[in-house]
């Protein structure tokens, strides 16, 4: 049977560094945002990251699309 995999959901994950430990250590926070739609470009979702990220006041550290996909059998 072939295999079809459905898009079900996107989200965006911006992480950033928000100072260091006692010991010296980076400290990190993430914000996620729902809502982004499966079908969005990759480019599209990288530009708005950008964007939501110079309205913060701590370095960004990194940019994740967290993808969610169902696997169904036709």
């Amino acid at each position: 049977m072939p295999l079809q995999a459905q898009p079900v959901d996107s989200r965006l994950r911006l992480r950033f560094e928000v100072g260091v430990d006692g010991d010296g250590n980076p400290r990190y926070s993430s914000r996620t945002y729902s809502g982004v739609k499966t079908e969005a470009e990759d480019q599209d979702v990288y530009d708005i990251a950008m964007a939501f990220s110079e309205l913060q006041i701590y370095p960004l550290v990194s940019i994740n699309r967290v993808n969610e996909t169902e696997l169904v059998n036709v």
